[in-house]
């Protein structure tokens, strides 16, 4: 909980505790819905600033476009840790919206109108929303960082998170691109982007598959860090290499000119792989784990999304938060997706914010694009 600039209030709930029992998590949110004036829920791949009263279904809302998948497959316990974070985070959206507090939920970086649309095309994740939360919370500790608030530097923020990896390009004073954990190369769960060649040899994919066959699975690894020790070799060390080259590339593919620096933020941020980084990539990592006053265990995603909480009642984010243009947001992640065989997947998706959202809302948010 974030008061006048200070973290008041933290809790961390452990990514595989919420996979096995999300009922902690949401019994002591239901202890905080009077103390809170607004609550910024688990907004998946991302919706442009929707609050419960805009909601009309829930279930449909949470599972279609929080999510991206069904209400039946939520309904099926695998096992897997990274769909049962995915059934938590449905059955959380669910407990929030019946408790009538003021939650609300935010967009993710394709959402965002400052992102250049060539970026956008046929891509879905640029940044989910807790990755757009850990870049604002990087871009103000960036700017506090400075003797003078009024040029606004160019730089990257290499998100490393517990399963995927993101890289979000601030250029000219917002946010102008990003690539997000299944389109930057492989992370700690996930393999990253696969050629279209293995996707057409396996003939199905099902959702588990964008968290299984990342470094935790090549390395034999509990941490990214553990496959970053020195000696490393064979497919572990071609899978780290593999991972970096991604990020090298990203750069390049989103118009960096290699002066800008890099915020290191998320779980795997340390100052060895830090050093790796800037080693590897010629480019100096400025800051690792932004972090705001009175915050110890808070996660930055989860620092800078009460920060963007802040800002939409107005607070004293919220010049900031406008000033980087992540007020203005609209659209869906299925937009500028141009491939014939996902024609009735966007229309799905459409459908899911018609039957799930108020008119006011929809008004918002479906807008005509080219």
């Amino acid at each position: 909980m974030v008061d006048e600039g200070r973290v008041v209030l933290e809790k961390s709930f452990p990514t595989e505790k919420v996979a096995d029992s999300p009922d902690s998590l949401i019994e002591e949110l239901k202890k905080l819905k009077d103390e809170a004036d607004i609550i910024i829920g688990p907004s998946g791949y991302g919706v442009p600033y929707v609050c419960n009263e805009d909601i009309l279904d829930p279930k449909l809302f949470s599972s279609e476009i929080l999510l991206l998948t069904s209400i039946s497959k939520l309904s099926k316990r695998t096992g897997d840790t990274g769909f049962e974070v995915y059934r938590a985070l449905y059955k959380l959206t669910n407990e929030l919206w019946k408790l009538g507090a003021n939650v609300c939920y935010i967009p993710s970086v394709k959402q965002l109108e400052s992102v250049d649309p060539s970026i956008k095309v046929n891509r879905i994740d640029l940044g989910t929303a807790d990755k757009l939360g850990a870049s604002f919370l990087a871009a103000y500790s960036i700017i506090n960082s400075l003797k003078t608030s009024e040029n606004f530097p160019d730089f990257f923020v290499l998100e490393l998170g517990f399963g995927y990896n993101a890289l979000i390009y601030f250029k000219g004073g917002s946010i102008y691109g990003g690539l997000g954990g299944t389109s930057l190369g492989p992370g700690f769960l996930t393999p990253g982007p696969l050629d279209l060649e293995i996707i057409v040899s396996k003939g199905k994919w099902n959702r588990n598959s964008v968290w299984s066959g990342g470094i935790e699975n090549v390395c034999m690894s509990s941490s990214l860090r553990d496959a970053f020790y020195p000696g490393r070799t064979g497919r572990c060390l071609f899978y780290v290499q593999s991972m970096l080259r991604s990020i090298r590339s990203g750069i390049a593919y989103l118009g960096g000119t290699w002066k800008e620096p890099i915020v290191l933020s998320g779980r795997w941020a340390d100052e060895e792989i830090s050093k790796e980084l800037e080693k590897i990539l010629g480019m100096s990592v400025s800051m690792i784990r932004p972090s705001l006053p009175g915050a110890s265990i808070a996660k930055e995603a989860a620092q800078g999304m009460a920060m963007i909480g802040d800002s939409l009642l107005g607070g004293m984010f919220s010049s900031f938060f406008k000033r980087l243009s992540l007020h203005k947001a609209s659209g869906t992640v299925m937009d500028h997706i141009y491939i014939p065989n996902m024609t009735q997947a966007v229309k799905r998706h459409i459908e899911a914010y018609k039957n799930s959202l108020s008119k006011e809302a929809l008004g918002r948010i479906l807008v005509e694009k080219d």
